[in-house]
């Protein structure tokens, strides 16, 4: 029992620690949009890439699965690049 509540609470945590970055990078899109600043796009991408970076060094640590990692990798970039589209256009 104690086993199953603990990966549900890592589990939680993974899903918490993919919404975070991506609705930060959001925030980032859309000030640079406002702004009109181009250029800081780039830095945003690759604070993000960054970012998700240390996030997976984190969960290796936590003992999750390689697969749960890189199923959170692929949707994380999905989620960001997909939304800030629909920002830019």
């Amino acid at each position: 029992m104690v086993l199953k509540e603990n990966k549900q609470a890592l589990y939680f945590n993974m899903i918490l620690g993919t919404i975070g970055p991506v609705l930060i990078f959001l925030a980032a899109v859309r000030y640079m949009i406002k702004e009109n600043d181009y250029i800081g796009y780039i830095s945003i991408y690759f604070g993000f890439l960054l970012t998700i970076t240390y996030i997976n060094y984190l969960e290796k640590r936590a003992g999750i699965s390689k697969k749960l990692i890189w199923i959170r990798i692929i949707v994380s970039i999905i989620l960001a690049l997909s939304f800030s589209y629909f920002l830019l256009h």
